[in-house]
């Protein structure tokens, strides 16, 4: 038995020994026919990604050209939500032209996955007067009906109930933040106000270039628009806290409850006003429940009063203001809303608010439209509260004597 298995053993050896040395060529030709096949195929995908970039071309063009309908044709209109805001980012590029921007956009890296998938850089130049930025983001690109078309950022999914978060890969923990605290913020929303919101997508990137660049804007962390997703930007090294998605979210979602409640018909100061001004009151009690705290807002008015370059505006000079004068729409849209709610309660507020629903649903942002807007909340509020030659006097006389 031994000398059996010593026997079988040495030939083993000897038949190793044979496959090792012959193997050892065939391998050595493999690894050569690999890489050369590899290099090939690198070329190969390299000159695809060409030829999807030389293809996209039209796409640039259409902007130049401020070609709507050109620029939609290379947008994926299968993900609703992504074509309604690329309408709207075509529909500002071109607005923006008009006041005089400069604005061009480029292609920058094209990665393709397969013969019908991949991504594709977006590179996005402006400049205003002395302001100039170039914004990028990646974006998924995709053939459909043997033509290359952009969809949107490759997101992530979570979800829970009728709130979906999409995130980009490096926010795992942040993206839970948000989730749980858009949703414990809706039902204090639902509790105080009786909102009742239909779906809401809240979108969330790592950097101001890429938000920036899919709205399009100069640079900004927070966008919110009616039929829009809500886009936040936050930053992946460093951990959300609590406390901070709350101020952003208590703020961006009340815009999306007056859109609801006004069938997006409120000027934009009052807007950014009641924003800011829930921004400031809602917080946690000592369980963890959410509630609304007015005795925050002394603090913030006094802050207020206390620059030195807070001029008063009347209601007819803020209808005036354009989307540029940020200082004024949103700190004395906060007063002006502040005063209206601590003199007469929420409920009269939402009432002029809810006043706005019978006016018709104008489809674009809100800088298209703020003369419309605030022409519409003039009336409401004439109409729930007193003239607003009187509400203006009201409200400078009333933080006029707190200063």
């Amino acid at each position: 038995m031994n000398k059996f298995i010593k026997l079988i053993g040495f030939l083993v050896i000897i038949l190793y020994g044979c496959a090792l040395d012959s193997g050892k060529i065939e391998v050595e030709n493999f690894e050569s026919i690999d890489e050369h096949e590899t290099v090939e195929k690198q070329e190969i995908m390299t000159d695809e990604s060409e030829l999807v970039k030389s293809q996209l071309v039209p796409m640039l063009e259409a902007i130049d050209n401020n070609d709507e309908e050109g620029f939609l044709e290379f947008q994926n209109s299968a993900n609703s939500l992504f074509y309604k805001e690329q309408k709207r980012w075509m529909e500002d590029a071109i607005f923006k032209k008009e006041q005089g921007y400069t604005f061009s956009v480029n292609i920058g890296e094209v990665n393709l996955m397969s013969s019908e998938k991949g991504d594709m850089e977006l590179i996005v130049n402006m400049k205003y007067q002395d302001k100039e930025t170039q914004n990028k983001v990646i974006y998924s690109i995709a053939k459909l009906n043997n033509k290359w078309v952009i969809d949107d950022v490759p997101f992530k999914t979570i979800s829970e109930g009728n709130i979906v978060v999409l995130y980009v890969s490096d926010l795992d923990e942040q993206a839970l933040t948000v989730l749980r605290e858009a949703s414990d913020i809706v039902h204090l929303y639902n509790n105080e106000f009786g909102w009742d919101p239909k779906d809401i997508t809240i979108k969330l990137y790592d950097s101001r270039e890429q938000i920036s660049a899919t709205i399009p804007s100069f640079g900004t962390t927070g966008w919110n628009e009616t039929g829009e997703s809500l886009k936040l930007m936050i930053e992946p090294s460093e951990p959300t806290t609590s406390l901070s998605t709350l101020n952003i979210l208590a703020h961006e979602l009340s815009h999306q409850m007056l859109f609801d409640f006004s069938n997006d018909n409120v000027s934009l100061y009052i807007q950014e006003g009641f924003a800011t001004l829930l921004q400031h009151v809602v917080e946690k009690d000592a369980t963890g429940k959410l509630i609304i705290n007015l005795n925050n807002l002394p603090y913030r008015e006094h802050k207020l009063l206390s620059n030195r370059d807070l001029v008063f505006y009347s209601i007819d000079d803020l209808n005036k203001m354009d989307y540029n004068n940020a200082f004024e729409i949103y700190n004395l849209g906060f007063l002006l809303t502040d005063y209206l709610i601590k003199t007469q309660g929420f409920d009269t507020f939402l009432t002029m608010v809810k006043e706005l629903k019978n006016e018709p649903y104008i489809d674009s942002r809100v800088e298209h439209k703020l003369q419309i807007l605030s022409e519409r909340t003039t009336r409401a509020i004439e109409k729930v509260y007193e003239s607003t030659d009187q509400v203006s006097d009201g409200y400078i006389n009333y933080f006029t004597n707190k200063k």
